[in-house]
């Protein structure tokens, strides 16, 4: 039996916004890593409380997240990271760092960005493969014969997308299929944002709650960060729709940060 109007509206007054106590959180915690990691700027500010021995976010919530601990401490961190990750399983919950369009998840999430990118190059059976960042930010990618200096390949995209150069017809045309291998073997290494799928990732098994991660604690704690960071982003450049499932993902979101929050104070 449906409900009532009147109690249709008591249960929509009932219902917590998240989206507030998420983003003053994610402040004290952003204060909290600009301070502590003495770095200048953000993607290295998080590299540090994720990789660094000397961080205090790695040193206290790594033996969280490992099997076996079944403290009520741990016991929190894990329900609520198995609570987010069920529910943005539930929705396709998109973002578009730097134009492009990723899905915010843990079973797609950058982990080990590349910082910096310039160029690349690898020589491999009388052929040359080159990557480089050339102006306007294009990525040019080269192949050229270092018997005769000839180019077979050259393709200019305005970003690194991999499916876009690997359709281009020269790439079937110009060149044999061990080279073709060898070009995506080569590029895939340029990829300046890798994704992990850190559920179903091929890795140890993790018990997290009621699911089990296929990953090592400190890829998981590397996970968590970016995939808090990017729904931070998310709400701070307007990407976020007030979707009932969306704004629910904020909830467990906020649990994690208090935990992290505890464990550095």
């Amino acid at each position: 039996m449906a409900l009532p109007p009147h109690a249709q509206e008591w249960m929509k007054k009932a219902e917590i916004d998240y989206i507030g106590p998420f983003v003053k959180a994610w402040a004290a915690f952003n204060a909290w890593y600009r301070h502590d990691s003495g770095q200048n700027s953000e993607r290295a500010m998080l590299d540090f409380v994720v990789r660094n021995h000397n961080s205090r976010l790695r040193r206290h919530v790594l033996p969280l997240l490992s099997n076996g601990n079944v403290t009520a401490e741990a016991e929190r961190l894990k329900l609520a990271i198995c609570d987010l990750q069920q529910r943005l399983d539930a929705i396709q919950f998109e973002v578009r760092p730097k134009g492009r369009l990723e899905r915010v998840s843990l079973r797609e999430v950058c982990i080990r960005p590349l910082v910096n990118f310039q160029n690349d190059e690898l020589v491999r059976n009388g052929q040359r493969y080159a990557a480089a960042k050339i102006q306007g930010g294009h990525y040019q990618i080269t192949v050229t014969s270092t018997r005769t200096g000839n180019v077979k390949f050259q393709y200019v995209q305005a970003q690194y997308d991999a499916n876009e150069m690997y359709a281009h017809p020269d790439f079937n045309n110009n060149l044999s299929q061990p080279q073709r291998t060898a070009l995506r073997q080569f590029y895939d290494a340029c990829n300046p944002r890798p994704m992990a799928d850190l559920v179903l990732g091929g890795g140890p098994v993790l018990d997290v709650a009621i699911m089990q991660f296929q990953c090592l604690p400190q890829d998981l704690l590397a996970g968590l960060v970016e995939t808090l960071y990017a729904m931070r982003n998310a709400l701070l450049h307007g990407e976020v729709d007030p979707d009932p499932q969306v704004l629910s993902c904020y909830e467990p979101a906020y649990r994690i940060v208090m935990v992290f929050l505890a464990r550095v104070a």
